[in-house]
């Protein structure tokens, strides 16, 4: 599929088709915790074709701190918050951004957030992406928030229920999502 599209003179493809085959063997790969670095660079593939796919009408920024790039995380935990932020949050709003920020806190624990200027959302669309699957009605929706639902699953399953996710929002104003992780600089950079 490369090759042909390089040949037809239509580098999107090329580009497309690498970013999705990188992002599979990712997908596919054994491991369940990866190095956040690792987690951010197979993020900018996935945003890389959604630009694409967009006409580039929408700015990806990261702030990932040297120190915390080794740090391991669930494979998988960022790309559907960005997915979310991306295909909902900047559905019909231009100049769209979408940033990703690391820290950690005093606490020991370990932040990453997702925030857009989108369109934002109200309150009992706040409940609803954190609510599980079987209290939304509506069969579109409950699809539309999988992923965000997947991601906190995992995150309990994993560290328990301590730990977790949090999001706000108003209409108009953008949302920003928050992980909130276990950070053992030692733990963190050992495991998996």
């Amino acid at each position: 599929m490369k090759w042909i599209s390089k040949i037809n003179q239509v580098p999107q493809v090329a580009v497309m088709s690498t970013d999705l085959a990188d992002i599979l063997r990712f997908c596919i790969s054994p491991e369940e915790f990866v190095p956040l670095r690792r987690e951010v660079e197979i993020l900018h593939r996935y945003v890389e074709i959604q630009a694409i796919r967009m006409s580039g009408s929408f700015h990806f920024a990261v702030e990932l701190p040297p120190e915390l790039a080794e740090c391991k995380v669930p494979k998988m935990i960022l790309q559907p918050l960005v997915e979310n932020a991306i295909l909902h949050g900047l559905e019909d709003v231009k100049d769209g951004i979408v940033t990703v920020r690391a820290w950690t806190t005093e606490n020991r624990l370990l932040q990453i957030c997702v925030s857009d200027n989108g369109k934002g959302a109200d309150q009992a669309m706040l409940d609803a992406l954190l609510s599980s699957e079987e209290e939304i009605e509506n069969p579109k929706e409950r699809r539309a928030h999988i992923g965000i639902q997947s991601v906190l699953k995992r995150i309990h399953i994993l560290y328990g229920t301590d730990y977790g996710m949090t999001m706000e929002s108003e209409p108009g104003s953008g949302m920003t999502v928050r992980i909130y992780l276990p950070y053992d600089k030692k733990k963190n950079t050992d495991r998996g």
